[in-house]
């Protein structure tokens, strides 16, 4: 059972990711619709603030998941993979809703664009996240590995 400072620390965690994500969220739906000129319908930004709720839940939900030892013991993309679906559902579900709440219906060229987009930069920053954790790998590993040479010279002496 989790402890509520622990549970506390979590929703904490999880809101800074999906405050991070709305932000950019707005940001670029603000950038897309006055690329087209269009007026955003006051129903969307519900529509908007009910998807990052629903994120906000999958985040918390994600970081209890993290906590198992099961998770513990598996590289962070195996997991983040394991979500990722979830997040592209709600992703897609809310698009659709803003361009249908725009009174257009999102065609299947277009969702399928919106998916690929949606993957291309859940991979990237995948492997952006990947070559983060291996250079503090290595440099973890190149220090332990001095620390050995400078400790078993002092055993030769």
């Amino acid at each position: 059972m989790m402890s509520r400072e622990r549970i506390k620390k979590i929703v904490k965690e999880s809101f800074s990711i999906v405050a991070v994500c709305f932000s950019m969220g707005i940001l670029f739906i603000g950038i897309g619709f006055s690329f087209f000129n269009i007026n955003i319908v006051p129903v969307n930004i519900i529509r908007i603030w009910m998807g990052f709720f629903i994120l906000g839940i999958i985040t918390i939900i994600r970081s209890v998941f993290d906590a198992t030892n099961w998770a513990r013991s598996k590289p962070f993309y195996v997991k983040n993979i394991l979500f990722m679906p979830l997040y592209l559902i709600v992703a897609i579900a809310m698009a659709m809703g803003i361009v249908k709440g725009q009174g257009v219906i999102m065609s299947m060229p277009l969702m399928i664009l919106y998916a690929v987009i949606f993957l291309i930069v859940f991979i990237i920053r995948q492997l952006i996240e990947y070559i983060i954790q291996k250079a503090k790998t290595n440099k973890m590993n190149d220090a332990l590995k001095e620390f050995q040479k400078e400790h078993s010279w002092d055993e030769e002496e």
